[in-house]
């Protein structure tokens, strides 16, 4: 005997620290970390910054990223913001020009600036 269908699908997320939609305009830069001598794609890009925690962030770019491959970031949140470095981050998934990183790296000074930038986001100021 099979069973019903389940209404609706529970998607379960197992972030250690959530993800904060950002402002518009919110933008980013990258470097590859390691460059291969045969590699062929692009080292070096940007786009849009979407959404960011302090593990990670998805960002939308034309630039093709790969899975598993390491990249520098430099994250400019807000025109009002210095921009925060991260040292190394590792791209978790890719669905189209979207793309998931974890943040593998990150100096104490850019983690205190990015914890900052992330209340800021949480809670503006008025």
């Amino acid at each position: 005997m099979s069973q019903p269908p389940s209404p609706a699908r529970r998607l379960i997320d197992l972030r250690k620290h959530p993800r904060l939609y950002t402002p518009s305009g919110a933008l980013f830069s990258f470097k590859r970390l390691v460059v291969p001598v045969q590699f062929e794609g692009t080292a070096e890009g940007e786009g849009t910054l979407v959404d960011l925690s302090l593990g990670g962030c998805r960002l939308l770019s034309d630039t093709p990223l790969e899975i598993g491959e390491l990249y520098n970031l430099i994250l400019q949140v807000s025109k009002e913001s210095s921009p925060v470095i991260i040292e190394a981050a590792a791209v978790r998934w890719t669905q189209a020009n979207t793309y998931g990183l974890k943040f593998l790296s990150v100096q104490s000074v850019d983690e205190s600036h990015l914890r900052d930038l992330l209340l800021d986001i949480r809670h503006p100021s008025p």
